[in-house]
């Protein structure tokens, strides 16, 4: 007589637990459905290291974007759920037109947005600022933050100031400043589309220019706000193609960028993605190392890239932070726009947008397990 099939009961929890993280992160519904298995396996979906193993680069599930209007306040957002991923966890949004809200950043499930306001001692009819205002798509609640207790300084020709708001402590930190006269031509010039953002360890950059982004350190007791210089490019390639695109694609806290470049800066025959990433030795100095090249016109479809030999008729237009995703915009003359979501390590991507214009990518995670 054969001995009797193990059951589920008789896995280690070591065991189970390798098998647990290894369900689709996009899909919590499977972690529900293996809480109710037995109380041994929601014992284990419980406990927080797991949780920490649990909880990787948040799937995509919906995209925010840019869209042009009309008044004082020119632009308005609108949001778009995802209906490529698999999640079982839909926003209760659903598609929705948010007018003069710009989207500013999302993260950590919830989007920032510059809505327009009368100014402090100014008339609504002659001069506006802005509110700010967090939005969760899945409850569909928003909260206005409350203004910093002071006017930021003066704009000072080549300054430019950050505060910090807490929602811990409810309040603003003190001012930031940083002087950059070497780069305020670049910024004269720009369009009042928001600055991309990435997170790094405890420390924030915004992409600004062709040439240079903004780094403010949160960690420690005193916040700074300095000016980090991109990988070195020569004139050409500045002037024709889009800023500089800072990213994360991991845990490893490394900085990293990806542009467009010609493979030959002369003839401009074919175009590719260059990565680089962003090494500080023990002394601080940082130093950009080049990293691999990667064929843009064989990443997307049949068709998608009708000028491959021009810079501008690409775009980078936005990236999943902790992952190898970005966004990729196309257009030519004689061709349709179009907005492509591409993994740069299994080369695959999709279409997901028909026009160009920016995306700044709704992430969400979680965990249908209360903690013990």
């Amino acid at each position: 007589m054969p001995p009797p099939s193990p059951s589920l009961r008789d896995l280690s929890d070591e065991l189970v637990g390798e098998i647990l993280v290894r369900l689709p992160p996009d899909d919590p519904a499977c972690l529900l459905r293996a809480s109710l298995a037995c109380k041994a396996w929601r014992r284990i979906l419980a406990d927080r290291a797991l949780r920490r193993r649990l909880h990787r680069a948040p799937p995509v599930v919906g995209f925010l974007r840019i869209g042009m209007g009309e008044g004082d306040m020119r632009y308005g957002s609108r949001y778009t759920p995802n209906n490529g991923a698999a999640s079982s966890r839909r926003p209760a949004a659903g598609s929705r037109d948010l007018p003069l809200w710009l989207v500013l950043d999302c993260r950590h499930g919830r989007a920032l947005f510059a809505t327009p306001c009368p100014r402090r001692g100014a008339a609504a009819t002659t001069s506006l600022g802005h509110d700010l205002v967090v939005w969760d798509p899945f409850t569909n609640e928003h909260r206005l933050l409350p203004r910093p207790p002071s006017p930021f300084l003066p704009h000072l020709p080549g300054a430019t100031s950050a505060r910090v708001y807490s929602s811990d402590t409810v309040e603003w930190s003190d001012t930031t400043t940083v002087e950059h006269h070497d780069v305020f031509n670049y910024l004269e010039d720009r369009s009042p589309l928001p600055c991309r953002s990435v997170l790094v360890g405890d420390t924030l950059y915004f992409t600004w220019s062709s040439t240079h982004a903004f780094e403010l350190r949160l960690g420690g007791a005193q916040r700074r706000l300095s000016i980090v210089y991109g990988p070195p490019r020569p004139p050409p390639l500045i002037e024709s193609s889009s800023p500089i695109f800072m990213m994360s694609m991991g845990d490893d806290a490394v900085l990293r960028c990806v542009e467009v470049e010609p493979e030959d800066e002369k003839l401009c025959l074919r175009l590719r993605l260059r990565l680089w990433s962003r090494n500080v030795d023990d002394n601080g100095v940082a130093q950009w190392i080049r990293g691999r090249a990667i064929e843009l016109e064989p990443l997307l479809p049949d068709g998608a890239l009708q000028t491959p030999w021009i810079p501008s008729s690409v775009q980078l237009l936005g990236a999943v932070e902790g992952t190898d995703v970005i966004f990729v915009g196309t257009h030519s003359p004689d061709h349709p726009a179009a907005v492509y979501m591409v993994q740069l390590n299994s080369r695959r991507s999709r279409k997901v947008f028909d026009k160009c214009t920016s995306v700044v990518p709704y992430t969400s995670f979680c965990i249908p397990v209360p903690y013990n």
